[in-house]
């Protein structure tokens, strides 16, 4: 049997998603890397966590829909660093300890 559902969606209604940075609209899979200390890895060991995203194809930004909610940024922490410049901005992700 096929477990699978088929959806018939029409994707002409749906909402195109574009860079915030550039406009820009295709994206590359990403993936952000997030170091587990010992002292709270369930081994006990250090382990490396990958988190799947999306990163824009024409400059590398990540827009905030796209990270983990934990680690998106308020309105009142967004920065016009992006608008300002006038390079494309490297993907960067600051978190605050």
């Amino acid at each position: 049997m096929n477990n699978q559902q088929q959806l018939n969606v029409d994707l002409s209604q749906a909402d195109d998603i574009v860079c915030e940075n550039c406009g820009n609209y295709t994206f590359n899979e990403v993936a952000l890397m997030k170091r587990l200390s010992p002292l709270v890895s369930p081994t006990g060991k250090e382990a490396i966590v990958p988190i799947p995203t999306f990163a824009c194809n024409a400059c590398g930004f990540i827009n905030q829909r796209f990270l983990p909610v934990a680690m998106r940024s308020t309105d009142s922490d967004k920065s016009n660093e992006a608008t300002e410049s006038t390079e494309p901005t490297r993907p960067r992700l600051v978190t605050e300890s």
